[in-house]
């Protein structure tokens, strides 16, 4: 799979950015585009409101399942049709396994939160159990 490391900073406009990114990013034949997404802080009184309006660009990007870490991200996961859920946990700590689990060959998974959400350890541990392949081993394996 691809790992897209955004882990070090989040805000509405990164993230949308983001997923537009994720939603051009070539896959697999079998794969999906995958978007792993924790807390976007201090946005103030309307934080539930951005973090649910994040439905609208990961529809329109095509991204097929989303993973959501922490209590404002329970706002966009509330939203989200129930084909595109992944999981949603409190803690991102919490939600590591399950992205470990369910990520395949093919696959373009996009990790995405405020720092304080601590998405890095998420792609750290994806990093140690799926070793990154060099440029020149991929072969022109998309």
């Amino acid at each position: 799979f691809t790992l897209l490391d955004e882990s070090y900073n989040a805000n509405p406009v990164s993230v949308r950015a983001a997923i537009a990114v994720l939603g051009t990013a070539p896959k697999g034949p079998e794969g999906r585009r995958i978007a792993v997404l924790g807390d976007m802080l201090e946005l103030g009184p309307e934080g539930a409101a951005l973090h649910a309006g994040l439905a609208e660009p990961l529809d329109k990007a095509g991204i097929d399942l989303v993973f959501c870490s922490g209590p404002l991200m329970d706002n966009l996961w509330k939203v989200l049709p129930p084909h595109r859920r992944g999981a949603w946990t409190a803690t991102s700590a919490e939600l590591e396994p399950l992205v470990m689990r369910a990520l395949r060959a093919g696959d373009v998974a996009m990790v995405k939160g405020s720092r304080g959400s601590l998405m890095a350890p998420v792609v750290e541990a994806l990093k140690r159990r799926f070793p990154p392949v060099p440029a020149d081993e991929h072969q022109g394996v998309a």
